[in-house]
């Protein structure tokens, strides 16, 4: 019986010493480079240049198609109107381009 028990005991601390270093393994180092699945979690930035069509509110929609959301903290010169040309940088939020940056050509 004794030695039963001591068997399941020793087998009890060879898996518990198993996860805890699997555990150990798993944890990411964070003076490590992020892998490429690991930045695709975060937001990445995109660019667009074009032409605008059209203009409502902070809606801003270019010749393409494109849409954007021109958000209050985004500062924009007097001249965001049809016709004008831009490039601006944005984020994917909610299925909508919400811009980051817009710089107004000529």
């Amino acid at each position: 019986m004794i030695q039963v028990l001591a068997v399941l005991v020793a087998v009890l601390m060879t898996v518990s010493l198993g996860v805890s270093t699997a555990t150990a393994q798993m944890k990411p180092d964070p003076a490590q480079p992020k892998t490429m699945e690991q930045k695709s979690d975060s937001k990445m930035s995109q660019r667009v240049e074009g032409t605008i069509k059209a203009v409502s509110g902070n809606m801003v929609t270019l010749e393409d198609g494109t849409k954007l959301s021109i958000p209050s903290s985004v500062k924009v010169g007097k001249d965001l109107k049809p016709g004008a040309q831009i490039t601006a940088e944005y984020e994917e939020r909610g299925g909508q381009k919400v811009a980051t940056s817009v710089l107004i050509k000529g």
